[in-house]
């Protein structure tokens, strides 16, 4: 057999075969980009907590005022939720603030779910139903004081020196964002 009688008996796929491969790739080509070009390209919501600092207003050795920078890092606008959270009982209607707390130390012990707690917040500054909506890039500071008197004090959260305290931001589209912090105060 010489080469060209080989090279002569080779048969080209059909166009039948053709037509289904260059349809199988498109579809693939299609898929990939809907399932990971397209989310890329979609508007996120995404939160950071850039700053935190603890104070001590009343001298008894655990922070009771908490001052929270929260960055919208996404690309699309973002409210915090106001149906969520720990409540504000120092504020008309005991408003949701949006935001809850773990107790010191106590990485499962939420101010908003355990009872012996839930009371703690005071009042928030700008109060829940002041604040902004956050355009991808701004920041909100909240201020959050606790109760501090005899009744409802400030020792049921346990914010001490050193302590860990996670941070929960609720996002009115019902997402959340958790971050742990360390207290340091005075």
């Amino acid at each position: 057999m010489t080469t060209k009688y080989v090279l002569k008996r080779r048969k080209a796929v059909s166009t039948v075969v053709a037509a289904v491969l260059l349809i199988a790739i498109t579809v693939v080509a299609v898929a990939v980009v809907w399932g990971v070009v397209l989310p890329m390209l979609s508007p996120q919501a995404k939160v950071d907590i850039v700053e935190v600092t603890w104070e001590d207003t009343d001298n008894d050795q655990y922070a009771d005022k908490v001052t929270i920078v929260i960055q919208n890092s996404g690309t699309k606008t973002v409210s915090l939720s106001t149906s969520d959270g720990a409540r504000a009982y120092g504020l008309s209607g005991a408003p949701y603030i949006g935001l809850d707390f773990t107790r010191g130390n106590d990485p499962n012990s939420w101010i908003s779910t355990t009872s012996s707690m839930d009371r703690a917040v005071y009042s928030t500054t700008p109060a829940p139903a002041d604040y902004p909506s956050l355009n991808p890039g701004d920041t909100v500071t909240i201020v959050v004081k606790l109760y501090t008197d005899a009744s409802e004090d400030d020792r049921d959260v346990s914010w001490n020196n050193g302590d860990t305290v996670r941070i929960k931001v609720f996002l009115d589209d019902g997402s959340t964002h958790t971050e742990e912090f360390t207290v340091s105060f005075g």
